[in-house]
């Protein structure tokens, strides 16, 4: 059995597809820091532009992730697809002024490291 290979189309396609889902990510947070403390109510919340900003992204990206999917085992595409889980919480340190424990910062790392072993598998 031959190994998959990521075309230079797939690969493009899925970082902006985890671009996309961070962006994504940090709009509908934002939007919801914004609403303020209280929790208000849904029509309030989803008249935040940045709810609509990140809706109006995941349709995109959802285009793109099937545009992957065409291109690229799920095998493969999945797991690189996780760097989100990584990048999601580094834009939220750098945009948003959250902070992350040690603990988080390495599993992280871990989930990087765990992409760049799959990523291997199938460059």
């Amino acid at each position: 059995m031959s190994t998959p290979r990521l075309s230079a189309i797939a690969l493009g396609l899925l970082a902006f597809c985890i671009s996309a889902e961070t962006v994504q990510q940090i709009s509908f947070k934002s939007a919801a820091n914004s609403d303020g403390e209280s929790s208000g109510s849904a029509l309030r919340f989803l008249r935040q532009p940045l709810v609509w900003l990140g809706a109006g992204i995941w349709v995109v990206e959802s285009i793109a992730w099937v545009q992957v999917l065409q291109r690229t085992p799920l095998s493969l595409a999945f797991p690189i697809m996780t760097l989100s889980y990584a990048a999601v919480p580094l834009a939220g340190v750098l945009l948003l002024g959250e902070r992350l424990s040690a603990r988080q910062v390495l599993g992280a790392g871990l989930i990087f490291l765990g992409v760049v072993c799959v990523g291997l598998s199938g460059a």
